[in-house]
């Protein structure tokens, strides 16, 4: 296993850094407040949030801004302002020092088949246009398993949207909650893919995003499986 992070606000970073810094943990900075993300000073204040973390923290990553956001909607200003979130997540995240930045592929599950090919086609650009950005700033793209039913609805998404170097982020806590398919379906069909891993628990109701051991998702019985095939990747608590 690679780098264990802890996952925090960019607003809470500096309230949790003498516990990090004693863990020997990385971060994980979450990017979901938009109105802070597209504001005048979000760059700059990024530059001195990662000026603050400079020697007290090896490895950064972040998770891109999700809340109602729609890549692929028929609004075209929910789908452009979509756009401008997902790109200013990554130039963030480059302000920050991130290696990573974490983006779920906002497929609706509710959605019929019918209307699947179209709103793939309408996200696809919004995805060429971040990976475009994510190389020019360094920044690796790591797409999340979140709603997605099975492993091969997810390998066809992406596929449709990755480039050469995106990755995958993989959560166990979705899968027992919304896939149909079991965690070595999902590691035989993308562990070759997946660089980066969320550990949370659940109750099988709710993504609760519990502790481990909390929940009822059988850790110790998924957890050597899912080393095995992740010895790299990077860990987020």
């Amino acid at each position: 296993i690679g780098s264990l992070l802890l996952s925090v606000p960019h607003e809470e970073v500096e309230g949790v850094l003498d516990v990090v810094e004693e863990g020997g943990l990385g971060l994980e900075i979450c990017l979901y407040d938009t109105s802070w993300l597209m504001g005048k000073g979000a760059l700059q204040e990024a530059e001195k949030i990662r000026r603050t973390v400079e020697n007290r923290v090896e490895t950064i990553t972040t998770h891109g801004p999700l809340y109602d956001l729609n890549p692929g909607s028929l609004d075209p200003t929910i789908r452009d302002y979509s756009r401008e979130c997902f790109i200013r997540g990554v130039e963030v995240c480059a302000a920050l020092g991130g290696s990573k930045i974490v983006y779920h592929t906002f497929h609706n599950p509710l959605l019929p088949t019918s209307v699947l090919p179209g709103w793939k086609e309408r996200t696809r650009p919004v995805w060429e246009e971040l990976n475009g950005t994510a190389e020019e700033e360094g920044v690796e793209v790591c797409l999340e398993k979140s709603y997605e039913p099975t492993a091969e609805f997810f390998a066809d998404l992406f596929h449709a949207f990755a480039d050469e170097r995106t990755r995958m982020c993989f959560d166990p806590a979705h899968v027992h909650l919304y896939s149909r398919d079991g965690q070595s379906s999902w590691v035989i069909t993308m562990g070759h893919l997946i660089s980066h891993l969320h550990l949370n628990d659940n109750g099988g109701i709710s993504d609760d995003h519990l502790a481990l051991g909390e929940g009822e998702i059988p850790y110790a019985t998924i957890l050597p499986e899912l080393c095995g095939a992740c010895l790299d990747s990077t860990v987020v608590l």
